[in-house]
């Protein structure tokens, strides 16, 4: 029995590829990835359970699920084409015709209506189409209303547009970077408080799609036996600043794989795509993702940041390759925090005054506490920080956010001052309220009345001038 999951070492993914022994039957363990991604030759038998994990967004918390959801048809059709690629075959479907026909979708939710919508929306302001209205815009798989009203408060809370919905200069310029909106708005502080290249570091390790850390459950024999020097704590501060720690302490031995072996770190994560091209030829030459991944990232984060800075004419303001020491002082890592706080002012939460709980700032406050496998430390009293930002907020067993950092009051100020005049409309580009929002989706109002009153040449012409535009900043990078 094999399981083809890109997390395990190379050993067990190649046995999916391999040939069975004589005399035996190979059972194979998947998840989604073999309904197109991957194809394994000799599969006979299908079994189809007909749900999936799904990850998914929820806009009024702002909360990532991974949630057990039925498949659609199209997905089911996927499955049984599965069986029988080189012989005949069957599909043994773990439900009744009735569910197919009745139960399962057409085809899957598009992701655009199931993930925030925030760097999606910053790019169609950024093209700077005056009369654009986002929440009337007809979008081919149309979002809900409170996907795309989500998508206009975080993007104004990190100052990307203004109360009137227009893009700011911070906004145009976290438009070309090819990173998360909130990510981008902490380089572009970090640059000012002069600690870039601590948040370069911070954001490369944040980009990597899984965990480089050892995940030790807490009543685990390894973590009982694991001495409290082999890794950074973060300086009490919280996960961003151990993420810093951890990737400095690897630059002063050079990068050397040993290390992140001996601290348990990840080097290497497989991609499917490549492992399959990689057996079929007979090279085993690997796509990596993990620390040697990280340190690409950085690398071309760095360049993106240095191109930005020469266009611009402030190449004497960004400093890019900084200092490598770890032991950072601790002024660095208030500038640090401070840029993260602008960076994440959306994702903020303030602890509840007779424990450790958070409550998370925003329309729809909600109760968190924070994951077991953060090191934010709490103080002689026991209690944690006052303030914190989060990268992700998510919900297992209750509602958890993940990689933390304190922050202070005063630097959350503006953005409570800044929730007390938020008003979405506006910030959409339109001039009111659509007319039918009772089913949530923008796609219920009215269509613009806009296109009546201006010429259709005129339109033409300023789609045309923002086309035009868009490709000028593409060339220059």
């Amino acid at each position: 029995m094999v399981y083809p999951f890109t997390l395990l070492k190379l050993f067990y993914l190649v046995r999916v590829f391999s040939p069975p022994p004589p005399n035996c039957r190979r059972f194979i363990v998947a998840t989604n990835i073999a309904e197109t991604s991957l194809t394994v030759d000799g599969v006979v038998y299908v079994i189809d359970t007909g749900y999936v994990k799904q990850r998914q967004y929820n806009p009024s918390t702002g909360m990532y699920s991974l949630d057990v959801v039925q498949i659609s048809r199209v997905q089911a059709n996927q499955r049984a084409g599965r069986a029988g690629r080189t012989r005949p075959g069957k599909c043994y479907r773990l439900y009744p015709s009735t569910v197919y026909h009745e139960e399962f979708l057409e085809a899957t939710i598009p992701e655009i209506q199931r993930t925030s919508l925030a760097g999606s929306v910053l790019y169609l302001k950024s093209l700077d189409l005056p009369d654009i209205d986002i929440l009337k815009f007809d979008f081919l798989d149309p979002p809900s209303y409170a996907s795309l009203g989500d998508a206009l408060k975080q993007l104004y809370l990190i100052d990307a547009i203004d109360e009137n919905g227009s893009i700011t200069n911070i906004g145009q310029t976290m438009a070309e970077l090819p990173l998360e909106p909130s990510l981008s708005r902490t380089l572009i502080e970090a640059n000012e408080n002069g600690c870039l290249s601590q948040a370069l570091t911070v954001v490369a390790m944040l980009s990597a799609e899984t965990s480089l850390l050892p995940n030790y459950s807490k009543g685990s024999e390894r973590k009982r036996k694991q001495t409290p020097l082999d890794l950074p704590t973060g300086e009490g501060f919280g996960d961003h600043i151990q993420l810093l720690q951890i990737y400095e302490m690897w630059d002063e031995t050079n990068y050397d794989p040993e290390w992140c072996k001996e601290h348990g770190l990840q080097i290497f994560q497989y991609t499917w795509c490549i492992l399959m091209m990689c057996y079929m030829s007979g090279i085993w030459l690997l796509k990596i993702r993990g620390m040697t991944f990280v340190k690409d990232v950085r690398k071309q984060l760095c360049q993106i940041m240095q191109k930005m800075a020469n266009a611009n004419h402030e190449a004497g303001s960004m400093e890019v390759q900084g200092s490598h020491s770890w032991r950072e002082s601790q002024q660095n890592y208030r500038n640090l925090r401070k840029a993260l706080c602008a960076g994440y002012a959306n994702q903020l939460a303030e602890r509840m005054v007779r424990h450790n709980g958070y409550r998370t700032l925003g329309l729809k406050s909600q109760l968190v506490q924070v994951h077991p496998s953060s090191v934010l430390q709490p103080d002689e009293d026991g209690m944690l920080p006052n303030y914190v930002v989060y990268h992700e907020l998510i919900t297992t067993s209750r509602p958890f956010i993940r990689n933390v950092c304190a922050v202070e009051m005063r630097w959350a100020l503006p953005v409570f001052k800044k929730l007390e005049s938020l008003d979405v409309n506006k910030l959409s580009g339109g001039v009111g309220p659509p007319e039918d929002d009772t089913q949530g989706k923008p796609e219920d109002g009215p269509k613009k009345e806009a296109n009546d009153a201006e010429p259709p040449a005129d339109r033409d012409s300023k789609i045309q001038a923002a086309r035009e535009r868009f490709l000028a900043r593409k060339g220059k990078k």
